[in-house]
């Protein structure tokens, strides 16, 4: 009997709300990266893979920016619903720091020989490489531990609905 309810009360949970908090995850740490390259913090271009689309006028200048952080924030979504489908139950921040350090390695270790505009971790400098590594534990930091804190204050909810029911 115990079992089902937990069940029903995890199912409940939203993955909008995984949704949403991937929304202004890739946006405002699209937005943190752009500014870390824009003072030199990281060698690369972020936005690179923009000039795999065919459209002119998103290979330079502001277009290439806001094209950039459209972007990172569909693959935000992607993210932190992988986050919500797999880690959500986590309790401590290590898990989504880790997580965050997770996603960096798939990109710059996983991906990097299918795109040649990103840089191997190996290639990276010093300042590139410890801010890319500190943008995506903040990233997952940000991501995971919301989907988790959100994730309990639904459980604490639905136990205190259901303790309201079980006495009123």
């Amino acid at each position: 009997m115990e079992r089902g309810k937990a069940k029903e009360t995890e199912a409940s949970f939203p993955l909008s709300y995984a949704l949403t908090i991937g929304l202004f995850g890739g946006i405002i740490w699209s937005v943190v990266a752009q500014l870390a390259a824009y003072f030199h913090f990281m060698t690369f271009d972020i936005n690179a893979i923009v000039e795999y689309v065919n459209i002119p006028k998103l290979h330079s200048g502001f277009y290439k920016v806001l094209a950039g952080i459209i972007f990172h924030t569909i693959l935000s979504l992607i993210v932190a619903a992988a986050y919500y489908f797999f880690l959500k139950q986590s309790k401590t921040i290590w898990t989504s720091i880790l997580f965050g350090i997770g996603v960096w390695a798939v990109f710059f270790i996983l991906l990097s020989p299918l795109f040649p505009s990103l840089p191997s971790w190996l290639e990276m400098s010093r300042d590139t490489l410890s801010t890319s590594l500190s943008l995506f534990a903040l990233y997952g930091l940000f991501i995971g531990y919301s989907i988790s804190y959100g994730y309990e204050r639904h459980l604490l909810k639905e136990k205190r609905m259901n303790w309201g029911n079980a006495n009123g």
